[in-house]
């Protein structure tokens, strides 16, 4: 019993260390209902959206 609650809070860990999706990453954060939250997008629009070219 016990080590399946120590494998319950290593996973726990594991999700306050990146509050993103899978494949997505954190650049920042924004406002959302008056909070700071993280500015999640997908890991393939990130990079390209700041190099696109108007």
């Amino acid at each position: 019993m016990n080590q399946i609650l120590n494998d319950m809070s290593d996973s726990k860990k594991d999700k306050d260390k990146d509050p993103c999706w899978k494949n997505y990453e954190q650049v920042g954060m924004k406002e959302k209902d008056g909070k700071q939250v993280p500015n999640c997008v997908p890991k393939n629009n990130s990079s390209s959206s700041s190099k696109k070219k108007s």
